[in-house]
């Protein structure tokens, strides 16, 4: 029997849309919820009389046996009454994520991921540790709230490192939501190296880049979309400060090595998908960065023009 996929994303979910317009045209079905609405849009039940879920809209319903498969690609906390207390509001996100890590968990199709082995590969230090132990290139890395610790460091790599979160973070300001990028550290910040005493901080060695690597992950693939960063002072330290109209991406072939690796983590984590992030050095070098378990893919698809929507879809399916 054919496998279903349901999606469990957010609204405007441009990468949802691309695997369910795939799915369409290949006749899958399919069954997307838009988790804020949960509560005003769906109806949820699980029943220990045959350890089923099933999910309502106004159109249909579904029963999620084994032979659906989940794309655990965003969920959200539900939009609530906000005339609530606020105690009342958390009470009720608690409830909803707890609903929903109980329907990944108990699922006995295939869901791409799992919320505990998301958590479980969300480590960059664990990361780092699996990559050195299997041979692969990494930064040299220290996590530290000692002043004196990072001097040592900052004068072991002539001032060449690059401070970045352990999580990605959203920082709400007066002028608007701001998003921390990886930053080299100055001569001028290692002047104020005791504020590192408030919180342990992540910094690296700052590898000269001849371009960057995303590679998109599956249990069947891992391609790698070129970023040259270095076209631009934009996003020279940091891809993510997009300068799309001046920097190339392209599809490029990997080494056997580096697939290989890709696939063993996703393995080690118990992964169905991952976004991996390297760098490719002027000395011809991979350094591996980290794996995002729930990555963005689309925009590399857009620029470069590699159908990684079929890659990711096909994996949902089988």
């Amino acid at each position: 029997m054919e496998r279903k996929v349901l999606i469990l994303t957010h609204l405007d979910d441009s990468h949802a849309s691309s695997v369910r317009s795939y799915l369409d045209k290949r006749g899958i079905e399919n069954f997307t919820v838009v988790t804020e609405n949960l509560l005003t849009d769906y109806k949820i039940n699980f029943s220990s009389k045959d350890l089923i879920y099933t999910i309502r809209d106004k159109n249909r319903i579904i029963a999620l046996t084994p032979f659906w498969n989940i794309w655990n690609r965003r969920i959200m906390i539900p939009d609530r009454n906000k005339e609530m207390p606020k105690d009342l509001q958390d009470l009720v996100t608690d409830e909803c994520e707890k609903t929903w890590d109980g329907l990944l968990m108990a699922h006995k199709g295939k869901v791409v991921n799992l919320p505990q082995n998301h958590f479980y590969a969300n480590s960059k230090l664990d990361q780092i540790k699996f990559a050195l132990e299997n041979g692969m290139n990494t930064p040299d890395t220290i996590v530290t709230n000692n002043p004196l610790d990072l001097r040592d460091f900052y004068d072991k790599h002539n001032g060449d490192i690059c401070f970045k979160l352990q999580k990605g973070a959203v920082i709400r300001t007066p002028e608007g939501n701001k998003v921390v990028y990886t930053n080299k550290v100055t001569e001028e910040q290692m002047r104020n190296a005791s504020l590192v005493s408030s919180h342990p901080s992540l910094f690296q060695e700052y590898i000269d880049k001849g371009f960057e690597i995303r590679i998109v992950a599956t249990d069947k693939t891992a391609t790698g979309i070129a970023i040259h960063s270095q076209d631009s002072e934009i996003s020279k330290i940091d891809y993510r400060r997009y300068d799309l109209e001046n920097v190339r991406y392209n599809h490029m072939e990997l080494p056997e090595n580096v697939k290989s690796f890709c696939s063993n983590m996703l393995a080690h984590y118990r992964l169905h998908f991952g976004a991996f992030d390297f760098i490719y050095s002027k000395e011809g070098k991979y350094f591996f960065l980290e794996l995002n378990p729930n990555g963005q893919w689309l925009w590399l698809e857009e620029q470069s023009g590699y159908n990684l929507t079929k890659e990711v879809a096909d994996n949902l399916i089988g």
